[in-house]
């Protein structure tokens, strides 16, 4: 059965829609346009650093400096280029099915930092953001990635009570 479904739809780029091996993947031009993080990273915010990767936890400049609300972070990929369209087309342009492989590329990249109490929970949307958009899509990804690491999701563990402004076109220090 899926044989025949994929003679009748052949699995494309989940970026260009070009005919791919596998269902959920980028093509060869895609694929080198997506800014993949790995090697050295900043163990609080996931940014690549220079260097061999190491068994001791380092920091970045940013995170030496600032205080963060957090303790550890990854990140699956920089956002520019077909990251950031990617990134553009799940958020807002009802791309569902790019949640699959980016809970899969994000869970990759937090491999290191998952412990088998944690629980995942994703970032709310306010109610009337959530009304424009018809779903949250942290939500979606939290979930997945939950699923595929065996841990506990809460998707309603946090509420967001006040609306926000959008946080398109404004720097990381607005």
């Amino acid at each position: 059965m899926q044989g025949a479904l994929q003679l009748l739809y052949p699995p494309q780029c989940i970026s260009c829609q070009a005919p791919v091996q596998s269902d959920f993947g980028l093509c060869a031009d895609c694929w080198r346009e997506t800014s993949f993080i790995g090697g050295l990273v900043c163990d609080q915010c996931g940014v690549p650093l220079p260097g061999q990767d190491a068994e001791e936890r380092v920091r970045c400049d940013d995170c030496m400096t600032i205080a963060r609300p957090w303790d550890r972070g990854r990140a699956a990929l920089m956002y520019r280029d077909n990251g950031r369209r990617l990134v553009l087309a799940l958020k807002h342009g009802d791309r569902m099915d790019l949640a699959r492989p980016a809970s899969d590329w994000m869970l990759k990249a937090a491999k290191p930092i998952l412990q088998p109490d944690m629980l995942v929970v994703p970032v709310p949307l306010h109610w009337t953001r959530l009304f424009r958009r018809r779903f949250n899509q942290a939500a979606l990804l939290s979930r997945a990635i939950a699923r595929a690491a065996g841990l506990e999701h809460c998707p309603d563990a946090l509420i967001r009570t006040r609306t926000t402004g959008s946080q398109e076109g404004k720097s990381r220090d607005a």
